[in-house]
């Protein structure tokens, strides 16, 4: 018999992932230019972050940005790789 709750699973799992990368680009921004930004407001797709925020604030992460990935890499082991 198909078990709805075991595939079900499997989508569970990916929405996770994504919330896990969307939190740590928050938290390394956070860290860095001590910025906070609502998580909704970045997007990782590709091993890109997209930031939707207003332009002040994209061109400090855009300063930092190497600082930014650097910690990115290692907390995503690789899954991050460029910022938008």
């Amino acid at each position: 018999m198909f078990d709805i709750a075991q595939y079900l699973e499997k989508f569970k799992k990916f929405s996770q992932s994504r919330d896990f990368l969307r939190n740590t680009v928050a938290e390394a921004i956070q860290e860095v230019c001590k910025i906070t930004i609502d998580t909704k407001k970045i997007e990782v797709k590709d091993g890109v972050a997209r930031i939707s925020e207003r332009p002040i604030i994209k061109s400090e992460i855009f300063l930092k940005k190497i600082k930014i990935l650097e910690i990115l890499k290692k907390k995503t082991e690789n899954k991050v790789n460029d910022i938008l």
